[in-house]
């Protein structure tokens, strides 16, 4: 069995040198072709536009902001359109989940120095992740160190953990307007367990507040963005040394 391992080893070496490089994309070309891949459902081809973009030059940071960011959000419009069913948008999301997920020991491998301390969730019954891992993984870019609870989380779980790791951020999505009140609750709930000098500052997000800015006021959070960028700026300049 060793000498098949060993040869099956050397069958790979051999493919993967020879193998022809990836073509070089532009910013430009690589966003229009990831697109065009997540819309067909082909994950292959997807891996093969980040690989090409990365070969080119472009960064983990330009990935996120210049290809997926805008993929998704034209995902969520021809959804919205339906010119694709939920679940070719269900299915462009998870592509861009395994593509992130690629990217992790080179983003880890750029990250700086442990900044703020970061604790981002979804709203009880929200089910749309990938915009809010956007933003921890933006930020753990830039240094910070940030705890990423995922979709559908509980909110007596959550007001535990916060009041046990006291962050400096907490942050909470919400995509369709009747996880709105959940997300209201969530910040009643942590103004109350971590009142005054200890209280986090409470960041929301997601497509229900881009839809209407003034309703992060009216909740009683402290910022929002419109999307991962803009939300990883406002919390950068926030807590500039």
């Amino acid at each position: 069995m060793g000498g098949v391992n060993q040869a099956r080893e050397a069958a790979r070496a051999v493919a993967a040198a020879t193998a022809p490089a990836a073509p070089r994309l532009s910013r430009e070309e690589a966003a229009a072709a990831y697109l065009d891949a997540v819309v067909a459902g082909n994950r292959r081809r997807a891996f093969d536009v980040v690989d090409s973009a990365l070969a080119g030059g472009m960064d983990i940071r330009g990935l996120y902001l210049d290809v997926f960011q805008p993929a998704l959000q034209e995902i969520g419009r021809l959804w919205q359109q339906n010119r694709i069913t939920v679940a070719d948008e269900h299915l462009a999301t998870a592509i861009t989940q395994a593509a992130m997920a690629r990217l992790y020991e080179r983003m880890f491998a750029a990250a700086g120095d442990t900044g703020p301390l970061l604790v981002a969730a979804c709203a009880d019954g929200e089910r749309h992740e990938v915009g809010l891992r956007m933003v921890c993984d933006l930020l753990e870019m830039e240094g910070w160190d940030t705890v990423f609870l995922g979709a559908t989380v509980p909110l007596d779980d959550l007001v535990r953990l916060v009041r046990e790791r006291r962050p400096e951020v907490v942050a909470l999505s919400a995509a369709i307007a009747p996880n709105v009140p959940r997300v209201a609750r969530a910040i009643g709930a942590i103004r109350h367990a971590l009142p005054g000098d200890t209280a986090p500052v409470i960041a929301v997000g997601g497509r229900a507040f881009a839809e209407d800015p003034d309703l992060a006021a009216r909740l009683g959070a402290d910022l929002t963005a419109r999307d991962a960028a803009e939300a990883a700026e406002r919390l950068n300049q926030r807590f500039a040394a």
